[in-house]
């Protein structure tokens, strides 16, 4: 609201159509929230957010209205799985940003005023995203066209509206975000102690020696492991081994993907369908009658608008003349020119290096016309090329070696001024031009072309055919069949020549799942309450394959099944007993050991030497990871035995010889001002994965998408 009512105090209009647009987005936010809005709550959820449901019709709503932008803003791209799966995770991401961080704006009295949202679009400060959807290529961002898109493009244009409205409330959440940042940020800090223990860490370093045998130098066939003893560990350490859900599974699969045979019928359509297309005297009901994957476009397009593989041999072609068969990407195409007529202006490709205007005055465009002339003169002397000196085009076009594409008049890309001069230029000569971005070095890099063809496309991919999917469904459902009445699913597989592949650890939210390039029927399958241990599946059947799997484990979330983490258990339990051997051999030698050399001899081992240990550093040359031991290397008596520590991999006994202190700084201000500078890098992830763990997300998405 507060956009257009800044709109009106500047230009005295204010479109009715807009307010409307706004008013009912306000109510429709407010039908959404709450548990399913008025209407009553909604059955289907697809997670729940600080113990509020998130219904699928509203998240399937906010999923639609973006992947619909995306399809608006970007017509070329493909909306396939893999897309639908990020969007989901973006929209999914939105409501925890909402729903999560609405309450701690709320509490902290976090805004952002209609004033300052004004701002932000159409004040002075505008936001980076306006600034570069305003700029033309090139050029500096314009104002006046922002004002005109607000008072008159979206109030033509509803699609436009809309956009504008999902943008505005992206905006005001971002400005959100960064406030909360800020504060956040400014709240964080290094305090004195913490730098001066950062830097004893980092520089105080313990010299000594250990004396340690490790539990792997007892066999362990030697240990008897119990299955009482393992209960007894698990129940002891519960939230060390807690676990989240997770299942295995066992699986073969069968291709479908086209046969060699699939794409010889392909191949043989597009050659006898050639001379049908050549003599058809209405190309638009041929190509429709024919199912085209390319469906008929009577229009007439320009050089710049087919694959480029093929474009040029199309506009070399007259009325009438036939392209192909060819293929590409999986696909068989003809081409015939239906039509042929001149254009109205030219369209060719350009190149150029830019020296923008920094500045308007007499000085600024002096300077860049110096810099020019250098150029020019480096070029002709041979000092550069024309590519090398793209690399510093401040439109980004050095990455393409300053290429601007197909240009015409009516594009968006280049000035009127650059077109009308490099229109007269010959192709390949280099032009100097002069326009609102500053100066340019044009040069055309292709013909002139004033041709428009109308081409009729009939095409077909290479698909499996019916005898392709009927042979594998047989194999599949005959494996089927037989792993249904036999115990080892890859005993069957074995023995008809199939090979077994297992994917482990497989989580609900998974969108990745190791050999299956479409996870989400199998994760569903898995989490259905009907999938115990053991359950086989039915045929599944995905884009390339059909497939046959087992639920091989369940491992549900909290304290698990002994069987489920059976060697973790077995080997903490052996290493349990290995260490109470290894304790009574070092408690002997320590009786009659009075230096780490007699202590060695005693108990069967050697003295390593700890030559410089940093307490920073938690790997210890002859122990490894070892917080134990460290803790204790720093905390022990100069030239006394340590107690008995039992580590992660075996039993030590430590000797401190001295802890080298270096001199402290007269002034720890920078060491605390980088303190503080780390510590507010690491804020954002820090503060945002608390409020993750305390809203007690529950994601259910894998339910529906």
């Amino acid at each position: 609201m507060a956009i257009i009512q800044k709109i009106q105090q500047k230009t005295g209009c204010l479109f009715l159509l807009i307010l409307g647009s706004l008013l009912l987005f306000v109510i429709s936010d407010l039908i959404k929230t709450d548990g399913g809005g008025i209407f009553g709550n909604n059955t289907l959820s697809v997670g729940e957010i600080r113990g509020e449901k998130i219904s699928y019709e509203e998240f399937n709503l906010r999923l639609n209205k973006m992947l619909d932008q995306l399809a608006q803003n970007n017509p070329d791209v493909k909306i396939d799985e893999n897309v639908k799966s990020q969007y989901s995770e973006q929209a999914w991401n939105s409501f925890l940003q909402e729903k999560i961080f609405k309450i701690e704006y709320e509490k902290l009295g976090i805004q952002v005023s209609g004033d300052e949202l004004a701002d932000m679009t159409i004040g002075d400060h505008p936001d980076e995203q306006i600034i570069k959807a305003f700029t033309p290529q090139g050029g500096q961002f314009d104002k006046n066209r922002l004002i005109k898109f607000l008072q008159e493009d979206i109030a033509a244009d509803e699609n436009k509206n809309q956009q504008w409205l999902l943008f505005e409330e992206s905006l005001i959440q971002n400005t959100l975000g960064k406030k909360y940042a800020a504060l956040v940020k400014g709240a964080t800090y290094t305090t004195k102690i913490e730098v001066k223990n950062q830097f004893a860490d980092n520089n105080d370093k313990a010299t000594g020696s250990f004396v340690g045998i490790q539990y792997a130098t007892i066999p362990d066939a030697s240990i008897k492991i119990t299955d009482d003893e393992l209960k007894q560990e698990l129940n002891k350490n519960k939230e060390k081994y807690k676990q989240e859900a997770s299942r295995d599974i066992e699986y073969v699969s069968f291709s479908i993907l086209p046969t060699s045979e699939d794409s010889a019928v392909t191949k043989t359509w597009a050659y006898e369908n050639f001379e049908k297309l050549k003599l058809a005297k209405h190309d638009s009901i041929f190509v429709n009658i024919m199912n085209s994957e390319n469906l008929w476009d009577g229009s007439y397009k320009r050089i710049g608008s087919f694959d480029k593989s093929i474009e040029l041999q199309l506009f070399a072609l007259d009325s009438g003349q036939m392209l192909g068969p060819i293929y590409n990407e999986g696909k068989y195409s003809i081409y015939k020119i239906s039509g042929i007529k001149k254009d109205s202006f030219a369209t060719f490709k350009a190149s150029h290096i830019i020296v923008p205007l920094n500045g308007r005055t007499s000085v600024d465009s002096l300077n860049a016309q110096n810099r020019i002339n250098q150029i020019l003169n480096d070029i002709k002397t041979g000092k550069t090329t024309f590519d090398n000196a793209t690399l510093t085009n401040a439109d980004g076009s050095g990455q393409v070696q300053g290429d601007l594409g197909y240009i015409t008049p009516i594009g968006t890309s280049i000035s009127k001024k650059f077109y009308d001069a490099a229109l007269r230029a010959p192709e390949g000569q280099l032009f100097v031009v002069v326009d609102e971005s500053g100066i340019h070095i044009g040069k055309v890099t292709s013909p002139k072309y004033t041709k428009l063809i109308k081409v009729a496309i009939l095409s077909q991919s290479i698909t499996s055919g019916r005898n392709t999917i009927k042979n594998a469904s047989e194999k599949a459902n005959d494996f089927l069949t037989a792993v249904r009445n036999a115990k080892d699913f890859g005993q069957v597989a074995e023995s008809k020549g199939l090979s077994k592949r297992v994917a482990f650890g497989i989580k609900e939210n998974d969108i990745t799942v190791s050999g299956i390039t479409e996870p989400k029927q199998v994760i569903r399958w898995l989490y259905d309450k009907e999938t115990k241990e053991g359950t086989l599946s039915d045929m599944m059947s995905f884009t390339s394959s059909f497939m046959v799997l087992k639920c091989s484990k369940v491992k549900e979330e909290g304290v698990p099944k002994i069987e489920d983490v059976r060697p973790a258990l077995e080997l903490a339990v052996r290493n349990r007993k290995k260490a109470e051997r290894i304790e009574k051999k070092f408690k002997k030698a320590l009786e009659k050991s009075k230096t780490m050399d007699q202590l060695a001899t005693n108990v069967g081992s050697i003295q390593m030497l700890i030559p410089e240990q940093l307490f920073g550093n938690d790997n210890i040359a002859g122990v490894g990871y070892d917080l134990k031991v460290l803790g204790t290397l720093f905390g022990i008596e100069k030239n006394k035995f340590s107690p008995i520590i039992r580590g992660e991999n075996g039993i030590y006994i430590l000797w401190l010889t001295n802890i080298n202190k270096p001199q402290r700084p007269a002034k720890w201000t920078d060491l605390q001002k980088a303190g503080n500078e780390q510590l507010k890098m690491e804020a954002d992830a820090g503060v945002m994965d608390a409020l993750r763990k305390n809203a007690k997300i529950k994601d259910e998405r894998y339910k529906y998408f």
